[in-house]
């Protein structure tokens, strides 16, 4: 019998861990861009801002999910 691998080494880590630089990422970029969109528009659409609100709370359901994986072992 093999020992249990810890849970850095397990798939559902891993892609826990991918969603949320994937989530992350697309935060950042997203609310530079629209940053940039209410910047350089005479008439900005508010209602951009709500792609980055969005995008910020998936990481930070993705982010819970994966400290609850690391801290239930």
């Amino acid at each position: 019998m093999s020992e249990p691998q810890p849970v850095e080494q397990t798939l559902p880590y891993k892609t826990a861990r991918a969603a949320e630089w994937f989530w992350l990422v697309a935060s950042i970029v997203g609310t530079l861009y629209v940053g940039w969109l209410w910047l350089s528009t005479d008439t900005p659409a508010w209602s951009m801002g709500l792609f980055p609100c969005i995008s910020w709370l998936w990481y930070g359901v993705r982010r819970i999910f994966r400290l609850r994986m690391t801290s239930s072992n």
